[in-house]
């Protein structure tokens, strides 16, 4: 039997801030091109898992729903086929169930090349996906709803804050500076995390586990001035082995937040946010491409040309930037040590080449990978693009990789490391286009 007074207490605690929420994203949604054709974002129904669970088990809705709130977490983390050991944790106040939310009750994130799931001890399970057109999608798993309510129920207040990159569905990393309860410290940075944001700037506001090393990022510290988060002259937070110290481990999956799942995480936030954002900007210019024909006084069958193709050329040097890691900043001296969980969860999900090379191959000590184009490649958002913009980002992709001497943006690849990609890829990625090979 079910408790009544949780139930009203949790819906006070989020009733101001939803309806200040819904009524943002109403007003941004008049303006925003995701809301426009071909696209139709908030009137188009998503092709995603969520809309295949709720097929599939919203007769069980209710029964699901009274389920121990660890066990409703793991369930959906195995029908979304998302590894537990991708755990990390945040406590810092940047989400929407903010008011739960603070270093003695974090806010556990777990994760996947396709699915993101988090989760505050009192409160609903959050999700974002990917569809294809879309872009990134957000549901709610809420215990205190009922009723004939979807079992995911979608959730667009989140666009309130989840439209940060190139005003596109996205997915948020930030590095904070929290005092002690997690708010932001009044005037300070409060930053997205970038491909080259450096590692001693990252994780403020969040947990951080691994092997003991002597090198410092903002993670595991709370302040009360900027001061205290600064790495040099021994400031900042360190590594640590266990949390125990820090809130009640046991109300968690697991007891860790691992450094090189973060550094993961940090990695497919970025490129999921350019492979999103690059497929709608390509979709939105293709919708007026015959109009722009029309203009150029082209026949029909005329190839892409004038801001179209300028549009999607552009596009698609985001993205080859993006999945070849070109901003990645130093790894510390030491490089990354985790416990060694996620590094083996991680590794389960490789596409050998005939040489047994994959681009899940990680490196830890100089880069993340080994090898270094992005797994998300194989993404189903990527695969989602629309055949122009996908043909074009392979075109380039193909030169890059097999030119003797590679642009200057990407000399940073060395031949052998520009020839094993490309021979991974050419193994393993389906339906290369005939561009390929050339150079």
């Amino acid at each position: 039997m079910r408790m009544k007074a949780p139930i009203r207490t949790r819906r006070n605690l989020f009733l101001g801030l939803g309806l200040l929420l819904a009524a943002a994203t109403a007003r941004s949604q008049e303006a925003e091109p995701f809301e426009d054709p071909p696209i139709n974002y908030s009137a188009t129904k998503p092709n995603d898992p969520a809309t295949k669970l709720n097929e599939a088990f919203q007769k069980q809705a209710d029964e699901i729903r009274g389920w121990p709130a660890r066990r409703r977490l793991r369930w959906l983390l195995e029908q979304l086929d998302i590894p537990l050991d991708s755990q990390i944790l945040v406590f810092s106040k940047t989400s929407q169930q903010r008011a739960l939310i603070g270093p003695k009750n974090p806010r556990v994130l777990f994760f996947s090349d396709e699915a993101y799931v988090g989760w505050v001890p009192g409160g609903a399970i959050e999700v974002t996906l990917f569809d294809p057109v879309l872009g990134a999608t957000f549901y709610l798993l809420d215990a205190q709803e009922d009723g004939e309510k979807p079992l995911l129920q979608r959730d667009n207040q989140c666009l309130s804050c989840h439209k940060s990159y190139e005003r596109t569905p996205s997915l948020r990393a930030r590095s904070i500076m929290p005092d002690a309860e997690g708010e932001a410290l009044s005037g300070s940075n409060i930053s997205n995390l970038e491909p080259d944001t450096p590692y001693a700037d990252r994780w403020g506001g969040w947990y951080v586990t691994g092997a003991p090393s002597p090198f410092r990022h903002r993670g595991n510290t709370v302040g009360k001035t900027e001061a205290d988060f600064l790495t040099a002259a021994g400031k900042g937070g360190v590594t640590l082995q266990s949390l125990k110290d820090h809130f009640d481990v046991g109300r968690y999956p697991k007891p860790t937040s691992d450094i090189v799942a973060l550094s993961i995480h940090d990695h497919q936030v970025y490129v999921h946010n350019v492979i999103a954002a690059a497929n709608q900007t390509a979709r939105l210019s293709l919708a007026r491409w015959p109009a722009t024909r029309e203009i150029l006084q082209l026949p029909a069958d005329a190839p892409l040309a004038g801001s179209t193709l300028v549009t999607l050329a552009s596009e698609a040097d985001k993205v080859v930037a993006a999945l070849l890691c070109r901003d990645e900043p130093a790894l510390p001296s030491d490089g990354l040590h985790g416990d060694g969980e996620f590094e083996k969860a991680y590794a389960k999900g490789r596409r050998p080449d005939p040489q047994g090379r994959s681009l899940r191959d990680l490196d830890l000590k100089t880069r993340l990978f080994r090898y270094r184009c992005s797994p998300l490649i194989y993404s189903e958002s990527f695969r989602g693009f629309p055949p122009e913009l996908r043909t074009l980002v392979l075109t380039r992709l193909g030169a890059i990789l097999r030119a003797e001497q590679p642009p200057k943006d990407y000399a940073f690849l060395p031949t052998a490391e520009r020839q094993a990609i490309a021979e991974i890829l050419t193994a393993t990625l389906p339906d290369l286009p005939p561009a390929w090979r050339q150079k």
